[in-house]
């Protein structure tokens, strides 16, 4: 019979400090999507100019960002980026 060795390790997750967070909003009426940016402010503002145009005040906003998991004892270096 093959035993195996498990042990437990701490793990934790970060951002990958080499990329950016981007942010998204969508119509909750129509459908209208903002031009996704890594500036909330930008996003946001796009959410306005519909809102005053359609009267449309309902939006659905997602922030994405690119996460790695670092075990304990490994130092917390990231993996280069892929996007």
């Amino acid at each position: 019979m093959t035993r195996a060795v498990v042990r437990h390790v701490p793990h934790t997750i970060k951002r990958h400090p080499d990329t950016s967070m981007t942010f998204e909003a969508a119509c909750q009426r129509c459908g209208w999507l903002a031009v996704p940016s890594t500036d909330d402010e930008v996003v946001d503002e796009q959410c306005l100019v519909h809102a005053g145009r359609s009267n449309h005040r309902a939006f659905r906003r997602a922030v994405t960002s690119l996460a790695f998991v670092v075990r304990e004892g490994e130092g917390g270096t990231p993996p280069a980026a892929t996007t």
